[in-house]
């Protein structure tokens, strides 16, 4: 597992167990993902519900940063489960991105035209929350695999990080359906699987 970590630069060569524990990087079990941190924060996994690690699409993120704290527009379920979704992996401390997934966040969340649902240090507080709490993968495979080139960086990510899910409601990365052993779903459908 390590081995093939290190292939898609998830785990840094440069440093060895002991060398990254003491730098502060997140453990998961035996893996390593590079996240500097201030405190190394191990996550003992319940026996009923294991860990998440998944790679949550811009859109998925963005919905739920600017529906905080507001009525659903639309179907009460999705807004719902995209929320329930969105707060699962965040407690599960497994969301897993890039600095490019990252930059694309910040930059589609801190558009002047949502400061109408959000204001912009919301906004940003939210991203800061997000980019801190993501397990970076270094390096990700340059993959092409979906029909819109732009998706590619999350497929990427949940490759090289060894993801159980990539949830999105982007209908060609859905599409896709798997990527290695990575399921691509809804939110809907990764509760219903998770329940």
């Amino acid at each position: 597992m390590n081995d093939r970590l290190t292939q898609f630069g998830v785990l840094s060569a440069n440093f060895g167990f002991e060398q990254e524990r003491a730098a502060g990087f997140r453990m998961f079990g035996d893996e390593k993902l590079t996240k500097p941190n201030e405190s190394v924060r191990i996550h003992t996994p319940s026996v009923d519900f294991p860990p998440l690690r998944a790679v949550l699409d811009t859109n998925i993120l963005v919905s739920c940063a600017l529906m905080d704290g507001r009525p659903p527009r639309h179907n009460q379920r999705q807004h719902d489960a995209l929320r329930r979704c969105v707060e699962r992996v965040r407690k599960d401390h497994g969301l897993l991105g890039s600095a490019q997934t990252l930059a694309e966040l910040r930059a589609t969340l801190l558009r002047p035209d949502f400061e109408r649902y959000q204001r912009k240090a919301a906004r940003v507080r939210f991203c800061e929350a997000i980019e801190a709490e993501t397990l970076l993968v270094t390096d990700p495979p340059d993959v092409r695999l979906c029909r819109d080139p732009n998706d590619d960086m999350f497929l990427a990510v949940a490759l090289a990080g060894d993801a159980d899910w990539l949830v999105t409601v982007d209908q060609q990365l859905l599409s896709v359906g798997r990527v290695g052993r990575t399921v691509i779903l809804r939110p809907e459908r990764l509760l219903e699987r998770l329940d």
